[in-house]
């Protein structure tokens, strides 16, 4: 399978996607926002034209018309999934397609994003080139990527389980191969001058439920098929591993996490 044929098969529902965001939002220790993060970064202008590259379950786009945006919005990711959910957003424009390839002219847009998806694309250093292209001058570029270290025991009870039964780590390792260590060096091979805004947080969960629903999300990562025996087995010895650990934790699961936003001008 190619890498884009993978992403649109991962992300050929949103649903898993959904779950993992709803969960920062519901069991975050503190204020943790990284649309607002991101939007804060940019300053924009109601009326700037942006592209989000990556777009995701479309909330992005859905918040930025809600709080008054009214300039051009147009979204393009791998997954059809995406591109409809942002599309049924009144007035964005979607696009199928490739960061590394985007299908706009030179200086389309005012601003550019790229919200946790860098670590899905075979060159992030030409993706980001391609988002300078598309900016005008003075625009502005923002990207957003975990810090290597994000939910350790969250990634070790998944990797582990699945290594028992023979898959891949199905953690997310790939998705640390652009991370809050090397993406601002990435960002300097294309633009003179960046900012980095760095987030910390914690997960903190009371119950174990809200894990095993989170870990589920990532064993399609781990190459874990989505029905049969065979996943039957691993989400049985999951659901048993998390909650075996969490008992030994007292009660209190706590999984630090980060992010970091590189905000460049061109």
């Amino acid at each position: 399978m190619t890498p884009d044929n993978a992403i649109a098969e991962e992300y050929r529902s949103l649903t898993p996607l959904q779950t993992r965001i709803l969960t920062h939002q519901r069991y975050s220790e503190g204020a943790s926002d990284v649309d607002l993060d991101v939007l804060r970064s940019l300053d924009l202008d109601p009326a700037s034209a942006l592209l989000d590259v990556g777009s995701g379950t479309g909330e992005f786009q859905r918040r930025l018309r809600a709080e008054g945006h009214t300039g051009r919005l147009c979204v393009l990711d791998m997954s059809q999934a995406a591109v409809d959910a942002a599309g049924a957003v009144q007035g964005i424009e979607g696009f199928l397609g490739d960061a590394q390839a985007l299908p706009f002219p030179d200086a389309a847009f005012d601003a550019v994003t790229a919200r946790h998806m860098l670590y899905h694309v075979p060159d992030p250093v030409l993706a980001i080139r391609e988002a300078r292209r598309v900016l005008r001058p003075g625009g502005r570029f923002a990207a957003v990527v975990n810090v290597a270290e994000t939910t350790p025991l969250i990634n070790d009870v998944v990797s582990t389980v699945l290594a028992a039964h023979g898959f891949g780590r199905g953690d997310g390792a790939g998705l640390i191969s652009v991370n809050a260590d090397n993406l601002p060096g990435l960002v300097d091979v294309v633009f003179s001058e960046r900012e980095v805004i760095t987030v910390k947080s914690t997960l903190v969960f009371h119950e174990p439920e809200p894990i095993i629903a989170y870990c589920l999300t990532l064993l399609r990562f781990g190459g874990v098929p989505d029905e049969g025996a065979e996943r039957e087995r691993v989400e049985a010895d999951l659901d048993a591993e998390i909650r075996r650990r969490f008992a030994d934790l007292g009660g209190v699961w706590r999984d630090p996490k980060g992010y970091v936003v590189c905000v460049a001008a061109k």
